[in-house]
């Protein structure tokens, strides 16, 4: 009998967070979200045009896309990859009136036309290569005139402390392992992390969530030459050190490196 077709590969990046979906709010717990906010809006206020519209892509289940118009008053529009993130991002009763679209940053769809558009977090870092060029420019034909692209990128040191290592949390009853390897030594490498979640659902049972992801680091060349490849222009870029934005992003001292990008000039 002959061999059946395979179908397509299951993507990573879905296949980690509808995993994950329903639990997510509950996993992962920032508690520096609004300090983020915070630098988004710094960024914004420096470099954007003013205008309200904000589109929030790679939005998960929408906490990020809600402080971004309670702390900054913005009107916001939220896409995600993922079905399911999108469905708890549109049950919360604060998201009322909030369009929550899915959408794959590697196939963006026109969703308006916006005075910023966000990407906040880790949705890039589950592109490769030329996917990153094709979200730079789907991302970009989502901009007004004026508008501008706000996105962060994970350092290098980052990788090494944070990602690439074994750690186990005790949350009340809850504990979140996570093993992540191997350590990058060369820029734009790979970061492999499994994540299992156990909640304590009885006396002694346990639930467990299980996910993995694929972080792939971006240098600050790579940026810079994708955007380009994109059809867009670099107009700043800052490190996030401690608590601080500073004006000269190190990819070891740095947690993160926050880009802005525009439109290119006529």
């Amino acid at each position: 009998m002959p061999a059946q077709p395979e179908g397509p590969a299951p993507d990573p990046a879905l296949t980690a967070y509808e995993a994950v979906a329903a639990d997510y709010d509950t996993i992962v717990e920032d508690p520096y979200l609004l300090r983020w906010v915070t630098f988004y809006g710094k960024l914004v206020d420096r470099y954007g045009s003013g205008g309200p519209r904000l589109l929030d892509a790679g939005c998960g289940t929408g906490r990020g896309t809600l402080a971004l118009r309670d702390r900054l008053g913005f009107t916001v529009t939220g896409c995600d990859l993922s079905p399911e993130m999108i469905e708890v991002a549109r049950a919360k009763p604060a998201a009322a009136g909030v369009p929550f679209h899915v959408a794959d940053l590697r196939d963006m769809p026109d969703l308006g036309a916006f005075d910023v558009v966000t990407c906040m977090g880790e949705p890039l870092a589950y592109l490769a290569g030329e996917q990153l060029a094709t979200a730079f420019a789907g991302l970009g034909r989502q901009l007004a005139d004026g508008g501008v692209l706000v996105f962060d990128m994970t350092t290098l040191g980052s990788f090494r402390r944070d990602y690439a290592v074994t750690k186990v949390v005790d949350r009340d009853g809850r504990f979140d392992v996570w093993r992540g390897g191997p350590v990058p030594v060369e820029p734009d490498t790979v970061v492999d992390v499994t994540h299992d979640y156990f909640a304590r659902t009885g006396e002694d049972t346990w639930r467990r969530v299980s996910s993995r992801h694929r972080y792939h680091h971006h240098s600050d060349a790579t940026v810079r030459r994708q955007l380009a490849a994109a059809g867009l222009r670099m107009v700043a870029a800052h490190g996030v050190e401690g608590r601080k934005l500073t004006d000269a992003p190190d990819e070891d001292a740095c947690r993160k490196i926050l880009y802005v990008a525009g439109k290119q000039s006529e």
